[in-house]
């Protein structure tokens, strides 16, 4: 068998092909993507190739790596960027099927590229999966998949700070997230119902702040966070600069990061010289992480005489607001800031209601992960 080397370099093959042939493109195949509706448009745009093939073979790849001894680390790292690449080249059910795909990478990889396996869920993948918009008959399975994305990386991943990006990516894409967290504490792996019954009080505004101390709850993990940093090519802060824009178009992605995957993520300084050279070019603030979780409302206008925190909203619009970190609301800014007239599109979390008040399915995970909390 070949060396995780020799394999690396063919991936990477595959992988400047891609983009070769992505950067020819002159249609936006990234806002294409969002939307079962245009898969076959986008599909056209490329050479008739045999992309789903690849796929399988990356398939096949993830479950001979317990063979690969020599080069394990560039082949885990030439196979996630395959994948990344690969994306936009694919139909519907390998779109559904990427993301968990990815984070199943996790199970065999070295511990040395758990960060990097996070980085390309949170970054390169979920935000064009699990928020696509599927045709009325069908379901997005990519979004259905959450759990077991979730399962597998705070399984496999002892880093809380991997698990907080995580969710945190999540949380940002999807509403309704506390199902899956709470599916997870239902039925997951011993260390994966730890770490999620952790982050379900952790982030999660409570539904009665004077039940318990949350301070004895979690003490805040993520400060070691490794921040994302700026992948153009020539950035002249090179590994040390924290991104702070987002680039959608692949020609300028693939133009100043030559080897990585579009979207193009860049430091403030790169974006703003890129953008004098391009100035036609939309660049879009990217989300950071959250650096505490307020019990109190962080809008800092609030004229609530009840400041209780009761909601977390993570999109860019409020996140504007608190230095582009998602921001915790009391009651009142919260139906300011959210109701018929704007913030109809935001994706925001809030406490749980009574049990009662949940889906059926919602309920059997609450009281299966009561039942296992108890017992375990």
């Amino acid at each position: 068998m070949p060396s995780g080397l020799d394999i690396a370099n063919t991936l990477k093959y595959f992988s400047q092909t891609l983009l070769s042939l992505l950067k020819e493109v002159r249609e936006v195949p990234f806002e294409m993507i969002k939307s079962q509706q245009f898969d076959g448009e986008r599909m056209a745009l490329y050479p008739n190739l045999d992309y789903k093939q690849l796929y399988n073979a990356l398939t096949q790849l993830v479950d001979v790596v317990p063979l690969i001894h020599i080069g394990l680390q560039a082949f885990g790292k030439a196979l996630l960027q395959c994948l990344a690449c690969l994306l936009p080249f694919l139909d519907h059910d390998l779109i559904d099927n990427l993301s968990y795909l990815t984070a199943s990478t996790i199970s065999v990889l070295p511990m040395e590229l758990h960060e990097e396996i996070v980085n390309y869920l949170c970054f390169y993948i979920l935000p064009f999966t699990i928020t696509r918009r599927i045709e009325a008959s069908g379901k997005n399975a990519a979004s259905q998949s959450v759990a077991a994305v979730i399962m597998m990386v705070f399984q496999y991943s002892n880093n809380p700070a991997h698990h907080c990006q995580l969710l945190e990516c999540l949380m940002a894409l999807k509403p309704g997230v506390v199902k899956d967290i709470l599916c997870v504490v239902a039925y997951g792996t011993a260390p994966a119902r730890a770490s999620a019954a952790k982050l379900l009080f952790y982030y999660w505004p409570s539904f009665n702040p004077n039940l318990f101390d949350r301070r004895a709850v979690l003490v805040k993990f993520a400060n070691d966070l490794t921040p994302f940093v700026c992948q153009r090519d020539s950035c002249p802060n090179a590994g040390n600069a924290e991104a702070g824009k987002v680039c959608y178009d692949h020609r300028i992605s693939i133009t100043f990061a030559t080897e990585s995957p579009p979207p193009l993520y860049l430091c403030i300084e790169c974006a703003n010289e890129i953008h004098r050279e391009h100035p036609n070019q939309m660049f879009y603030d990217i989300l950071h992480p959250m650096q505490q979780v307020s019990m109190v409302c962080e809008n800092k206008n609030c004229r609530a005489a009840d400041k209780s925190a009761i909601s977390i909203c993570f999109s860019t619009e409020c996140a504007s607001y608190n230095g582009n970190h998602p921001i915790r609301y009391c009651q009142q800014c919260h139906n300011i800031r959210h109701n018929n007239r704007r913030g109809g599109d935001h994706v925001y979390h809030m406490a749980l209601p009574h049990i009662s008040q949940l889906d059926p399915q919602t309920q059997t995970y609450m009281v299966q992960a009561i039942v296992r909390q108890a017992l375990f």
